[in-house]
């Protein structure tokens, strides 16, 4: 299974799902800086789905068009365009109108005349166009055959409309923005804009391209991955609306979020057309092209129009309509009431709120209860304070809090007064042992993290626990316990995997790295392991897309029947899933802890159940939920 066999039904939520509070501690100081404007925080939440959320339907499906543009008519009804695909005429600039934004009437290709442009001429296969409403009058903006950016000039769909020179050369996703003063600007590409003289007919000015202002990364310059933040605003599709005094820059681009062609809108504000810009910020997760709207109720949306290579869109070629609302910093962001992902994990929600929780990991003990640990206390607790608490739950649905079973002073280790951080705890009943183990990792600022084994000596989930050892098990962070067929396995990092001896105080045999047949690690960090009818599945974490910003923290896998591997390419398993733990329930189904730790996650550092589907000995999907949201 695949997860591109995730339908729109896939986005219910399970019977059992609690409500959302998304009330999150603030952040205090940290072992290193990774953690200072994490996309985990809810003020970086592009999603933040209502309990009552549903997903974005179709209200265009004439024919199936891309780069989709829409604006409101005098008279409040809708006008749209766009590249049409498919079957059916190609050239030209396709219109559309609506009273209601539900029956659609079809103009055909406009008639556009003028500046070497012949009315009817089948050749001319304008990619991308867009429509402007504006001062009494129509405008379609469109790159010509020859890369040409012009502007036709009309009143009425099916009227004709004059074209204009050419403006700029070598163009393409050409709009046209009008000022309440009249004032016209094209824009194009991912950016670039310049004033239009009066009657649009040739640029008043030097194009220039707009950006985010460079001032907001003068004290915290971008790394890594987040470099575009600073470079532009988007690649394609870019096109401006007023709202008040603020003027709001749209464009798109595919970031590689969630390991596919997701293309994403992006917005950015500034006091006039040409900025000082804000901080792009991810509005529409697989919007494609959207072009701003007024709703009739005074708020705004956008179109959604994604493409058919985004895996993860709800639908593809044809276009909705999805509310956009003001984010508590100010910052627009889809509405809570709609989802725009197509993926069981979209609509699903947390099952703990009481307080934030990392790196869940759940496993199923031999006294028929499932126990639960992770990363707490925001991004870990810091020595001396708290430590590892446990819950309690006889069906995956309530979850009762035990209380912390380990505490900071039983360590006895001494970290020299250097800030050190609880992270992922991980809990496993091992049958054999006929007892608990519990490993979790410590972070130390300026020297990286260890990891540290403990074992219940009463039996129990609740411990005692005692060190296996006289100090921490491996360098490294991450570890996890696999129970296999020969003994038990300590696996930690990004794939180091070594037997444990018959103490369980260090190793019997070689440490080695796990690895798919391409040689890569299946995650980066998180790895977790179960064996299913002879075949091992190899999980892990991995960021795709823009780190610090837009991208997902996804669960990867690998198989093999083989524990050593090699594994499978790697795949995706579960989005937003990140690291986790897979177990099984009392019934034999499979489950995925996920906490969220990503923008565009459902929600953020709390503990939810993602069902995880093994159809077939070598793949993982997320199974689709048919029943009704309760």
């Amino acid at each position: 299974m695949t997860m591109n066999r995730l339908l729109l039904a896939a986005l219910l939520a399970p019977a059992f799902a609690t409500s959302t509070a998304q009330a999150q501690a603030p952040a205090k100081g940290v072992a290193d800086d990774i953690f200072a404007d994490h996309p985990s925080m809810d003020r970086n939440a592009v999603v933040m789905p209502g309990p009552d959320a549903k997903p974005v339907v179709p209200f265009f499906a004439e024919r199936p068009i891309g780069d989709a543009s829409i604006a409101r008519t005098a008279d409040g009804g809708w006008i749209l365009t766009g590249t049409p695909l498919r079957s059916g005429a190609r050239h030209g600039v396709a219109l559309w109108t609506s009273i209601d934004g539900k029956s659609w009437k079809g103009w055909g290709p406009a008639r556009i005349a003028g500046n070497g442009i012949a009315p009817g001429d089948v050749s001319e296969r304008y990619l991308a166009p867009s429509v402007t409403v504006a001062r009494g009058g129509l405008y379609l903006a469109f790159s010509d055959k020859t890369g040409c950016a012009r502007i036709a000039t009309g009143t009425t769909p099916g009227g004709s409309f004059a074209a204009s020179p050419c403006l700029v050369e070598d163009t393409s996703d050409a709009s046209l923005f009008v000022d309440r003063d009249g004032t016209g600007y094209l824009l194009w590409g991912g950016g670039y804009i310049a004033k239009l003289r009066p009657g649009f007919q040739k640029l008043a000015e030097a194009p220039r391209f707009l950006k985010p202002d460079q001032k907001l990364f003068a004290a915290h310059p971008p790394v890594g991955k987040d470099w575009p933040v600073r470079t532009r605003v988007g690649r394609t599709g870019a096109t401006m609306f007023r709202d008040g005094d603020r003027y709001l820059l749209a464009a798109s681009e595919v970031t590689g979020r969630m390991r596919t062609a997701t293309e994403d809108l992006f917005i950015a504000e500034g006091p006039t057309p040409y900025g000082p810009f804000s901080m792009r910020m991810l509005a529409v997760p697989h919007a494609g092209r959207g072009a701003i709207v007024r709703r009739d109720d005074g708020g705004l949306a956008t179109a959604y129009n994604p493409k058919c290579e985004d895996g993860f869109a709800l639908f593809c070629e044809q276009v909705g309509l999805v509310p956009l609302e003001r984010a508590p910093d100010g910052r627009l962001r889809q509405a809570a009431s709609v989802l725009t992902e197509d993926s069981a994990v979209a609509a699903r929600r947390p099952l703990i709120t009481g307080e934030t929780m990392r790196d869940p990991s759940v496993t199923l003990g031999g006294d028929g209860f499932y126990y639960l640990v992770g990363t707490l206390d925001g991004y870990g607790y810091h020595k001396p304070e708290g430590g590892v608490k446990l819950w309690r739950s006889a069906d995956l649905r309530q979850w009762d809090a035990v209380g912390l079973v380990w505490r900071w002073e039983d360590m006895g280790y001494d970290f020299g007064g250097n800030i050190a951080e609880l992270w992922a705890p991980e809990i496993k009943w091992v049958a054999r042992d006929r007892t608990y183990y519990l490993a979790f990792s410590v972070m130390e600022r300026g020297v990286g993290g260890k990891t540290w084994l403990y074992r219940s000596s009463s039996g129990k989930a609740e411990g005692p626990y005692q060190n296996v050892t006289t100090s921490y098990l491996v360098e490294g962070i991450d570890g996890f316990p696999f129970e296999d067929d020969d003994g038990l396995y300590f696996l930690w990092g990004g794939g180091r995997i070594a037997k444990l001896n018959a103490a369980r105080s260090g190793f019997d045999g070689p440490v080695r790295t796990l690895a798919d047949v391409d040689g890569d690690a299946v995650g980066y960090e998180g790895n977790g392991l179960i064996k299913v009818n002879g075949v091992y599945f190899l999980t892990g974490a991995e960021w795709h897309g823009p780190l610090r910003t837009h991208g997902t923290y996804d669960m990867m896998y690998g198989t093999s029947k083989s524990l050593f591997g090699p594994y499978s390419q790697r795949r995706m398993g579960a989005p937003h899933g990140g690291h986790g733990t897979a177990f099984a329930d009392k019934q034999g189904r499979y489950w995925y802890t996920m906490f969220g730790n990503d923008p565009t996650a459902p929600w953020r550092m709390h503990f939810g159940l993602v069902p995880i589907d093994i159809g077939d000995p070598a793949s993982i999907g997320v199974p689709r939920i048919d029943a009704a949201r309760e």
